[in-house]
């Protein structure tokens, strides 16, 4: 989260400088998806005493969201705490419309799932293509984010850091990357995951040519994400 701090009519002292730093810093403790913020502190020649020293935030959060706070106060820091408040609870509006969003869509799929499918073959284990690629490029920390709100136990996604097709999965008590590795048809990654005793495996998929996710589904079938490329 990159942070900028400047001054109109008034000189940002070390002390308050550091002081702006702390306080703004423990915004991305609400929401880690803040892509940078600017504060500027200004003193006002008005009558008002109580409303001379002037604090605006700026963030801009995911998503292309910007939120702003203005604060007035008799001193500086008092000014800078109230705007900050602000900012904080603007911030977990947007966080709570933003998980609400994420449970919707991940209920939208699986209801889809169940209304193509809604008997599969009991002859044996089939393998079922299935869209759970997050269709937004993002890092590690975005897609484990989005992970934990959606409730899955994996998701693909395009990292942004390396520009290849990872999945984060959640282990026991923290959560992992995971890259391809191997080249395979579907049909061989399914024979790997039989005698491996995991749940998914990432491999390059030797007929598209494209990176490709082969997991376990709770109805004992197979389930192939094929990213779009």
């Amino acid at each position: 989260m990159h942070i900028t701090i400047t001054g109109r009519n008034l000189e940002v002292t070390s002390a308050l400088r550091d002081y702006a730093q702390e306080k703004i810093g423990k915004l991305e403790e609400f929401f880690n998806n803040i892509q940078k913020i600017e504060v500027v502190l200004e003193a006002k020649s008005i009558d008002n005493v109580d409303r001379r020293q002037v604090a605006e935030i700026r963030a801009w959060l995911a998503g292309k969201k910007m939120i702003q706070a203005t604060e007035a106060g008799r001193d500086m820091y008092a000014a800078l705490d109230m705007a900050v408040d602000e900012a904080n609870r603007q911030i977990e509006r947007h966080k709570k419309k933003h998980v609400n969003e994420q449970r919707r869509k991940a209920e939208k799929l699986k209801i889809e799932a169940r209304e193509a499918h809604p008997a599969e073959a009991s002859a044996g284990p089939v393998m079922v293509k299935l869209n759970r690629f997050s269709n937004k490029p993002r890092n590690f920390d975005e897609a484990r984010e989005e992970l934990k709100v959606m409730g899955q136990d994996f998701i693909a996604f395009r990292n942004t850091e390396t520009k290849e097709i990872n999945v984060v999965r959640k282990n026991k008590s923290d959560f992992e990357l995971l890259r391809p590795v191997n080249e395979l048809l579907p049909e061989e990654a399914i024979d790997r995951l039989k005698t491996s005793g995991e749940n998914l495996i990432i491999f390059n998929n030797k007929s598209t040519s494209a990176p490709s996710v082969i997991f376990r589904r709770k109805s004992g079938n197979f389930g192939l994400i094929e990213p779009e490329i």
